[in-house]
């Protein structure tokens, strides 16, 4: 059985590379759809406990909603905190899958090929678009590397794993591969053709009908 992990980061400071196109709040409920959207499709995937690591009660909330195990970050330490608060949780006897929230276009097959089972040490390593990030991490055991999301994580993440003898598999999947970062990003998810409520959320500020230099979504 496999877990998973969601690390969310402070709404206050969520997605700060999109503050000249949307305002605090309007990133905050972008950062709330995306996870929703998240949630759907973990929703049909036949996977172990979810694990939510956040700070705010908009997120806690969220996560209780579609049956999530809720973890309540005191006090924010970064990322790498946050998902290793995630990792000890878990079970040791399960693998366990490390998503972020961010992933609107996350698919149940993406699920299904990320978390499948696995008989030795494994670790899956699912590189963002321009390959220097990572978007999905499969461990199969919680304890066998460290997590070191941030900058150049994927190559970061396999050079963890040769530390500790495992040659890491690159696992390129398409509705992992969109993280939400630029105005860019967002048209990209506007043009999907997905119906969720990500891009219901875009449409509904009319994100891309005005110039970018003005903060989308109400007061900047």
């Amino acid at each position: 059985m496999t877990d998973v992990v969601i690390p969310v980061k402070n709404l206050a400071q969520a997605k700060g590379r999109l503050r000249t196109v949307l305002s605090p709040s309007a990133r905050a409920e972008l950062v709330l759809a995306m996870l929703h959207d998240l949630f759907n499709t973990l929703q049909t995937c036949d996977l172990g406990d979810i694990w939510l690591v956040a700070s705010d009660d908009a997120v806690l909330d969220l996560g209780a909603r579609f049956g999530a195990r809720l973890i309540r970050e005191e006090v924010a330490n970064g990322y790498n905190q946050a998902v290793q608060t995630g990792l000890n949780a878990v079970d040791r006897q399960r693998s366990v899958v490390v998503l972020p929230a961010d992933l609107p276009l996350v698919a149940k097959d993406d699920v299904t090929r990320l978390s499948a089972p696995c008989e030795t040490p494994t670790i899956r390593v699912v590189p963002d678009r321009p390959r220097r990030g990572t978007n999905g991490l499969f461990l199969s055991s919680p304890d066998l590397i460290a997590p070191v999301f941030g900058a150049n994580s994927f190559f970061n993440h396999q050079v963890a794993a040769t530390r500790v003898g495992i040659v890491s598999k690159t696992l390129p999947l398409s509705g992992l591969a969109l993280d939400v970062d630029t105005g860019a990003d967002m048209i990209d998810l506007m043009n999907s053709g997905h119906s969720s409520a990500s891009v219901r959320f875009l449409k509904s500020i009319a994100f891309g009908q005005m110039p970018e230099s003005e903060p989308k979504g109400g007061v900047a």
